[in-house]
């Protein structure tokens, strides 16, 4: 398996390390034990492919209370009662597929929508010297709970617009960009451990309702997509400098 799409060996990279451990949600891989104990702890969490991409295959589970449980996948929201069926319901779905558990993060949103960051970070040939290139926040769509934007049809918006119009307006925008490229940054260098010429990640960072940032996702292979879907081109135009550019 190619480590770079190994989403639960870069979960597992960041989260032992002490200085990003608080920024990671909480994460298992999947098993009927492990998927118990976290919904236990969390009420709510996220399974998630572990070769999984653009939020494709991922369900939210949810405890009701009354040993019911709500699963929630794409725009689709089903009730079930016991956790036998609810977990045969959910093997059915996943199949044979490995998937990992994860603490569902209770994200801010904006008319009832919930959105995270995309941020890319990044550094040129030569250098180690690591930047913020681009971040652009991921409204989910009317019913979905995953962010990504083709899939559940949301829209893009600049980070301090996404702020202002979202829950957590009352806290700094700069403040909490400040905060997530910290934490971006961060992870981009300990990312280089584990991938030593690796130049580029695209991070999937969420604020909760308190404007503490989550490390959501890292990917190495980020989509640009988002950054040529907006007027202004000046992000996807830095992130096409630094692919190309050497140390200065």
């Amino acid at each position: 398996m190619s480590a770079t799409k190994d989403k639960w060996l870069k979960y597992w990279f960041l989260k032992k390390y002490k200085r990003l451990a608080p920024y990671v949600p909480k994460t298992k891989m999947m098993s009927k034990s492990a998927l118990w104990k976290l919904v236990s702890n969390y009420r709510h969490v996220i399974l998630k492919p572990v070769r999984g991409s653009r939020g494709r295959g991922i369900i939210q589970v949810s405890s009701l209370g009354g040993n019911t449980y709500a699963l929630h996948f794409e725009n689709v929201q089903i009730k079930i009662h016991g956790k036998e069926h609810t977990y045969k319901y959910i093997q059915r779905k996943i199949r044979n597929t490995r998937y990992m558990i994860q603490r569902r993060i209770t994200r801010p949103t904006i008319g009832g929508c919930p959105f995270d960051m995309r941020v890319i970070i990044q550094r040129k040939e030569y250098s180690s010297k690591w930047k913020v290139t681009a971040k652009i926040a991921k409204v989910a769509g009317r019913g979905y709970i995953v962010s990504n934007n083709e899939r559940s049809k949301g829209r893009l918006l600049p980070v301090k617009k996404a702020i202002q119009k979202s829950t957590i307006k009352h806290l700094s925008s700069q403040r909490l960009q400040w905060k997530m490229d910290r934490v971006s940054l961060r992870a981009a260098r300990r990312l280089s451990v584990l991938f030593p010429r690796h130049r580029i990640y695209g991070l999937d960072v969420g604020f909760d309702l308190k404007g503490h940032p989550w490390i959501i996702e890292a990917n190495l292979y980020p989509s640009m997509s988002h950054f040529l879907k907006v007027k202004d081109r000046t992000m996807y135009w830095r992130i096409r400098a630094y692919k190309k550019s050497v140390r200065t």
